[in-house]
């Protein structure tokens, strides 16, 4: 019976060290880990990445992110802990990257990534100067040759890159064509709203942060879609009024302009009215929306941080540089700083607010 016993024994525990062994061993979600692809476009190689959540299914939204000027794919999605909120929330996460140069920067490289949203259109006939005769000389990208003064995007062909990238998608991934959701930072949100305008067929809803188009390139979409606008209440950089930036003197559509504009071409009826939600009001937003549009429940809606510079705030970490790459995308860029270990202490606010207002969307 001792021996009985102590065999009974022995199995337990080899079958209890296998079972931590398989519990060790089993592979657990990383959200710093990313697919990686790329695609020849304009004679040009042009990257991005994919966060795939583990339950992940032909039911689940897509989300492209553009990041802002000089920042990288993987240095946003790291900086603002997207793929984790990507995770929580069952989205595939897609971050494409803008075209990037290395100048020389005091003696140091310093990479300069940015989108051209430029591409193929002409101001208005009646738009005043995009920069003052006092603004920022911004380096002139390889890719453009000459420059003019207020010139400072890259010339590539970004609309075409999309297009690509779209197919690659749709060929690859499987998820909901009808909840493909769209936002972007600085110059990422200004290519978020030239992509909204000329491929708005492609998303259920789209939003912008801390970014408006150039004076005179104010867009509207071809379809009805819905659009968040966020915005800092103190940014002098991307001024919401439509006055010249004080920090680089460059001139851009005002908030009042481009919600007008885009809710007169959704057919609302009524606002601006003041509108706000559980997660606006938490992050400290104020809130204003055009509603009675052409679809019921459409809105076109522009939220304040009324103590906000040119920085997604309620996102933000801080201390963290978007700049940064991470470790996929260091062998791509040399001389990049690596990102960061993700946080574990985390605020989700600024997602929560973008998430309610794109999700409860579908395309019509």
């Amino acid at each position: 019976m001792r021996l009985s016993s102590l065999r009974c024994s022995v199995v337990l525990a080899v079958c209890a060290l296998a079972m931590t062994l398989v519990a060790c061993n089993t592979p657990q979600p990383n959200p710093e880990i990313m697919l990686y692809r790329t695609l020849e476009h304009d004679g040009l190689q042009r990257e991005f990445f994919v966060h795939v959540p583990a339950n992940a299914n032909s039911e689940s939204p897509l989300v492209v992110v553009l990041h802002g000027f000089t920042s990288t794919a993987t240095g946003f999605a790291t900086m603002h802990d997207l793929n984790r909120f990507a995770d929580d929330h069952g989205f595939i996460a897609v971050y494409p990257q803008g075209s990037h140069f290395t100048e020389d920067d005091s003696g140091k490289p310093f990479r300069v990534t940015s989108w051209n949203f430029f591409a193929d259109i002409k101001p208005a006939p009646d738009a005043g100067p995009m920069c003052t005769d006092e603004a920022a000389q911004y380096t002139c990208p390889p890719s453009c040759g000459e420059c003019d003064r207020c010139d400072w995007a890259t010339c590539n062909d970004d609309l075409g890159f999309f297009d690509k990238l779209f197919a690659e998608l749709e060929s690859e991934f499987e998820y909901d064509r009808d909840r493909v959701y769209m936002f972007g930072e600085s110059n990422g949100g200004m290519m978020m709203f030239r992509l909204a305008c000329d491929r708005s067929e492609k998303f259920a809803a789209v939003a912008s942060l801390i970014a408006q188009m150039p004076a005179g390139y104010a867009c509207t979409p071809s379809t009805n879609l819905p659009l968040l606008v966020r915005y800092g209440g103190i940014d002098d950089l991307v001024r919401a009024d439509g006055k010249p930036g004080g920090d680089d003197g460059f001139i851009y559509t005002s908030v009042a302009e481009t919600t007008g504009r885009w809710a007169k071409k959704l057919s609302c009826t009524s606002g601006p009215a003041p509108w706000q939600s559980e997660y606006a009001e938490t992050a400290g937003l104020e809130c204003t929306s055009y509603g009675g549009c052409a679809i019921p429940g459409h809105e076109v809606v522009s939220c304040e941080n009324p103590g906000a510079w040119h920085q997604w705030t309620e996102q933000l970490y801080e201390g963290w540089d978007a700049r940064c790459a991470n470790a996929q995308q260091l062998a791509l860029m040399p001389g990049q700083m690596a990102c960061p270990p993700l946080p574990q202490d985390r605020s989700t606010r600024g997602m929560d607010v973008i998430w309610e207002f794109l999700s409860k969307y579908r395309r019509e």
